[in-house]
């Protein structure tokens, strides 16, 4: 199956793919189930297997970061790939051999950014996620956050943050800004499915000493609001301790990069 990138990196890869029924055909004829199908069976020719889910997931992931060029690479190797850095530059290579990260820009392959194929393939994971991709956050409002010039004009970055929680405020793992009496706090709230009626419940919690550590810290969780589903499904798996560790590593790894 042909990668057909000739119309750039706008549109989902598999645009081409048709309907006929309940499958879908490729232009060689072949039928697929859907267009995750045809693009890890037909076009990456990979088996089919049960854990292909979970790659396609992780995959979705890494291209999400490596189009997110302003978060940190070490934060995301510890993150994505456990910190197991023979993997991660392997993965970055194999990215590169297939096309999905850019030849000829002056960098390596580890540090490449994406191609027009690897941005209409991310497009298309982001599209077809289980469950379904919830819509990122403008990057400009998340970049507005991080800014640090907004440090100094406190209404500008409450405006930018506001936008961030009412652009989040229904994903299924939400992290959110709160002040309990004199506590400034973040949150960490799950949708939890198992009970007759869906409800809310708090998985994880942080205090800070004031509304500007808070707001510091959250602004970093903006950064990083693709991994809020991994990061509830960590605390809900294995306690907000685990979840608390994990951030400690993250932190750890963005001050000694």
């Amino acid at each position: 199956m042909p990668w057909r990138t000739n119309r750039g990196a706008s549109a989902p890869w598999g645009w081409w793919l048709r309907a006929n029924g309940r499958v879908l055909e490729d232009e060689d004829g072949r039928q697929w189930r859907s267009v995750r199908d045809a693009f890890w069976q037909g076009a990456m020719r990979f088996p089919e297997i049960h854990f292909f889910q979970e790659q396609h997931e992780l995959l979705l992931r890494v291209l999400t970061a490596v189009d997110q060029r302003w978060s940190s690479g070490t934060e995301n190797r510890l993150d994505l790939f456990a910190g197991d850095m023979e993997f991660w530059r392997f993965y970055m290579c194999w990215l590169s051999s297939i096309g999905m990260t850019k030849d000829g820009t002056g960098a390596t392959p580890l540090e490449a950014p994406l191609s027009d194929l690897g941005r209409s393939v991310m497009l298309m994971l982001q599209a077809t996620s289980e469950p379904g991709w919830i819509d990122m956050p403008l990057r400009s409002i998340i970049e507005a956050i991080r800014h640090p010039e907004l440090r100094a004009s406190d209404d500008a970055r409450q405006v930018s943050l506001a936008a961030l929680e009412r652009g989040v405020a229904h994903r299924r793992h939400v992290f959110a800004r709160e002040q309990v009496q004199q506590l400034h706090l973040v949150t960490l709230t799950g949708l939890g499915l198992g009970a007759r009626m869906p409800t809310r419940r708090v998985t994880w919690s942080q205090s800070f000493a004031d509304d500007h550590d808070r707001d510091d810290f959250f602004g970093w969780l903006a950064e990083h609001v693709d991994r809020w589903d991994d990061w509830g499904a960590l605390a809900y798996s294995r306690g907000a301790p685990a979840l608390t560790q994990h951030f400690l590593a993250l932190m750890t790894a963005k001050a000694v990069r």
